[in-house]
């Protein structure tokens, strides 16, 4: 019986492409199989009719914190990806976007981002090391 992996169902999605692509590359004899949405996700893995469940990290921390998982559930260690998040400004607005941009260096510069990850996420461990890359190079000088 092959392991059933979860992807979500929005097609084209870049979990469900790379998902795919892992799978492939690491000869896995398994199946991505689409869910209607993250709860229906989590709902399978609740009632163990999925082995795993694919999607970003941010989105399966969150899952795992609703469902107040954090022994029951566990995130693999290796990233498939990388998805760069942002935030959205008013278009023309430079000066807010770059208070914004200031405010978050600073808070990666001075290693407060460390803090926070704890607080909000350190219940499931460390932070991966290609997020930690990804706070230096955000650290951006003055």
């Amino acid at each position: 019986m092959p392991l059933i992996i979860s992807a979500p169902v929005v097609s084209g999605t870049t979990t469900e492409r790379v998902l795919a692509d892992f799978l492939r590359q690491q000869s896995l004899n398994a199946t991505v199989v689409p869910v209607k949405d993250h709860d229906e996700g989590l709902a399978g893995l609740q009632t163990s009719k999925l082995e795993a469940y694919a999607s970003d990290r941010i989105i399966l921390v969150g899952l795992i914190l609703q469902a107040r998982g954090t022994a029951r559930y566990a995130l693999v260690s290796e990233d498939l990806s990388y998805e760069p998040y942002g935030f959205m400004v008013r278009r023309n607005d430079s000066a807010f976007r770059l208070v914004a941009n200031r405010a978050l260096a600073r808070i990666y510069r001075s290693g407060a981002i460390g803090a926070i990850y704890a607080k909000w996420f350190g219940s499931l461990g460390k932070p991966t090391p290609a997020l930690v890359l990804m706070y230096a190079l955000q650290a951006l000088p003055e």
